[in-house]
């Protein structure tokens, strides 16, 4: 017995903690009880009053949103399509490949309630004539008015019986790298395709790029907008907008092999430009025209030192030869065709000029005038020849 108290005695401290501790837990627990119940009966009232705080545990984001009047900031590339998808077209053109006649479509934009349409030059492939589909999908003739073989441009006029929608053009000097833009067009021929994405880099020269040369063989001196937004076949000649709806590009190239989210649109000002010189020349000769521009038929590229080193290793080039403008095709009956000119050749001087890039080329070709020029190439196996070509109007 008197072992028994002596242990008692010894922890009676511990035990009154541990009694006390139990004690002060289940007072913590009538209190926090007590807290949550007043909570609970002043929501109901605030709820049942119409006072006071409200309470929706439930409700949607997009709801919570339009009670601050902020949804349309959810909604932007929404917003920024609907402005500009009434003035875009999709164009259908009929090309020639060696015998057979096959349909051809890109897309373009309305830039004047006149009629007149902005679209990309390798859209209208050399036609005259094309067939304008409205966002509405009605259909109306168009007649090639204006072309622009340095930057890719053509301007199409129709008539119709209803004023037409226009574009609004926006500035791409303002744009900046990680920009929101969207981009609409008849992609793989689903009319009003709308994708997004941002601007990659705003002034892009791609005629260094020996890979892009390869798969876009129409690439001038112009600074490109380049975008991660899906430009497919099709896409060619539609707008490129800001978040306003502005146009500041038209689509001209996806890269579409070895590649993902890389593509390039012709920057707006550009078209402002072309645009400004058309409407000079229609009030110069008072009448709807296009500025003439020669061509000799040609599917060419720059020879780069990559390519030369590449076609010296296969005896395919004369060692001398590291610059100029190489010949992959001719257009059938065209001046190249006629003069004699075939793939492989490659193109070294333009009458007294030496030609080290396809702009150097098509230069000296503008400035003729029409006129005969001498060409001087290289064709393997036969060393340096030359031969004169009338060029034609393109």
């Amino acid at each position: 017995m008197s072992r028994c108290y002596r242990i008692l005695n010894r922890y009676k401290y511990h035990l009154c903690a541990s009694v006390l501790g139990l004690s002060l837990l289940d007072h913590t627990r009538q209190r926090n009880a007590l807290q949550i119940t007043n909570i609970r009966t002043n929501i109901t009232s605030s709820l049942t009053n119409g006072h006071g705080f409200s309470f929706k545990p439930f409700q949607s984001l997009t709801a919570r949103c339009k009670d601050r009047n902020e949804s349309s900031s959810f909604e932007f590339i929404a917003d920024a399509a609907e402005k500009a998808l009434p003035a875009v077209v999709s164009i259908d053109v009929k090309q020639r490949q060696f015998v057979y006649e096959v349909q051809g479509s890109g897309s373009g934009f309305i830039v004047d309630k006149r009629g007149y349409i902005i679209t990309n030059e390798h859209v209208v492939a050399g036609n005259k004539n094309v067939t304008v589909v409205l966002s509405d999908g009605s259909k109306l003739p168009g007649v090639v008015v204006a072309v622009d073989s340095r930057t890719d441009l053509a301007l199409v006029k129709v008539d119709s019986a209803n004023q037409l929608p226009e574009v609004r053009m926006g500035d791409d000097s303002k744009l900046r790298p990680g920009q929101w833009v969207v981009a609409i067009g008849n992609s793989l021929h689903f009319p009003n395709t709308v994708t997004a994405g941002i601007v990659s880099n705003t002034a892009r020269s791609i005629t260094d790029n020996e890979m892009l040369r390869y798969q876009a063989p129409k690439v001038g001196k112009s600074k490109y907008v380049q975008t991660d937004a899906a430009i497919n076949p099709g896409s060619s000649g539609g707008p490129l907008v800001n978040l306003d709806g502005e146009v500041i590009a038209v689509n001209t190239m996806g890269i579409l092999q070895n590649a993902s989210g890389i593509a390039f649109s012709i920057p707006v000002s550009e078209v402002k430009r072309f645009l400004h010189e058309f409407s000079n020349e229609e009030k110069h000769k008072s009448r709807s025209t296009s500025k003439a521009t020669y061509s000799l038929g040609l599917r060419i590229i720059t020879l780069t030192p990559g390519m030369a080193h590449f076609l010296h290793h296969k005896e395919k080039l004369d060692p001398s030869l590291t610059s100029g403008v190489f010949v992959f095709d001719t257009s059938r009956n065209s001046p190249a065709h006629k003069a004699g000119l075939v793939k492989g050749d490659v193109i070294i001087a333009v009458d007294n000029f030496e030609v080290h890039s396809k702009t150097d080329l098509i230069d000296a070709v503008q400035n003729s005038g029409g006129s005969p020029v001498r060409v001087t190439f290289y064709r393997p196996d036969r060393g340096f020849l030359f031969t004169d070509i009338t060029p034609g109007k393109s």
